[in-house]
């Protein structure tokens, strides 16, 4: 035999025994979803321990593959350990978004394969502006040739019967990487995370919620407030549904759209008085200048919450308003200049001066009658003889 025959043979033995141990190391596309599928059926049914086994079985032949890492992440997390599933997560996020993954020393994260799926991630560059663009996000095949769907949705090798039973939990990974996206400061891409989820589970209040915080990061409000809309919807607890009512209020204001901000806070079911919400009201209904509402909410507000700068200064606000000016000047008078913080402090000396510099004889508050007990029991004694005396003074 020919020393180039042998050199062949030697090639052709290396080449096999390498395919043979990466088939041993390395999970085919078609055994890294089924022992997802797997770790989801177990994790689904209540037996953590052996859904971690088999994410991390996952793992060590597909380390490259995030969604492994994230169910990790997800099972450790509900064992309590925050630490570890921290890091898997970590390690999720930096498979999904390598381009956007800060590793400081002494992080293990794998490296991302040149694998069919490695490059299959929708370009997340622009967030789907509805959740149908999600849902068609989902339907997206990585592995198109097998019929084989990253997210479960379909396959169509009858061997595979039943494989993906049990992954209506994707919800939750696609929540846990909206998190961490989140965390990162990564917006956009936790956006779609969390669209993504809410389309397989779009009954779930808190995910709505969370869609309609990302979308208020990115200054959508109007989409924003369609979202926690959604939430408000489905939720149950009516704390947390107050909650979004706040969010919605507060949308509304910064929209300028006082009224319907109004109408938001109305609803509110808290017991007793929130002195915030009653700011809030008072806020809203000064800009639609019913300045006789504001200082209602804002004296509500005060009862709870004697010490807030803004509702006095915006309580004395509407009063001057209303040219209630002794009662203005009262209110500004029990402020400290020296607790008040920069922007406070400005609005309070502009009240200071619309009270020093308020002509007298636009005023018709008599409240300066009722300042002092001397002067209420004088006003009662002048009243009193007026009436009785009536007849003489007015013959």
């Amino acid at each position: 035999m020919s020393v180039k025959m042998i050199s062949l043979v030697k090639c052709s033995l290396a080449i096999a025994i390498m395919l043979i141990f990466t088939s041993l190391v390395y999970a085919t596309p078609v055994e890294s979803e089924k022992l997802l599928a797997e770790g989801v059926d177990a994790y689904n049914s209540g037996n953590k321990e052996a859904a971690l086994h088999l994410f991390e079985m996952l793992i060590s032949k597909d380390p490259s593959w995030p969604y492994g890492w994230l169910w990790k992440g997800t099972v450790l997390s509900d064992m309590g350990h925050q630490v570890k599933a921290e890091s898997a997560f970590k390690k999720g996020r930096c498979l999904l978004y390598p381009e956007t993954c800060e590793v400081s020393p002494g992080d293990d994260v794998p490296e991302v394969k040149d694998w069919p799926w490695k490059n299959s991630r929708p370009d997340h560059a622009s967030r789907p502006a509805t959740l149908q663009e999600a849902s068609d996000l989902t339907e997206h095949s990585i592995y198109d040739d097998r019929s084989v769907h990253q997210y479960g949705r379909t396959f169509n090798d009858n061997s595979g019967q039943g494989l993906f039973r049990g992954l209506e939990s994707y919800p939750k990974s696609h929540e846990h990487e909206g998190d961490e996206l989140m965390k990162a400061g990564m917006y956009d891409e936790a956006l779609h995370s969390f669209l993504l989820a809410e389309e397989m589970d779009p009954e779930n209040p808190e995910l709505s919620r969370k869609v309609g915080d990302m979308f208020r990061e990115l200054g959508d409000l109007g989409s924003a407030l369609d979202a926690w809309n959604r939430s408000v919807q489905n939720e149950t607890d009516q704390k947390l549904t107050d909650d979004l009512r706040k969010k919605r209020a507060d949308a509304y204001s910064a929209m300028d759209m006082p009224e319907q901000g109004i109408r938001e806070l109305m609803k509110i079911e808290y017991p007793g008085i929130d002195p915030a919400v009653e700011l809030q009201k008072g806020e809203l209904y000064s800009r639609l200048q019913d300045y006789s509402r504001a200082e209602e909410f804002f004296q509500n507000s005060l009862l709870s919450d004697p010490g807030s700068a803004d509702a006095s200064l915006g309580l004395a606000n509407a009063r001057i308003c209303q040219g209630k000016i002794a009662g203005a000047e009262e209110v500004l008078d029990s402020l400290s200049s020296s607790s008040l913080d920069p922007d406070q402090a400005v609005l309070f000396e502009k009240l200071k001066k619309e009270v020093k510099n308020y002509p007298p004889a636009r005023t018709d508050d008599i409240s300066f009658l009722f300042s002092s007990p001397e002067l209420l029991i004088m006003t009662v004694i002048g009243a009193i003889g007026i009436f009785y005396f009536r007849d003489k003074i007015f013959r």
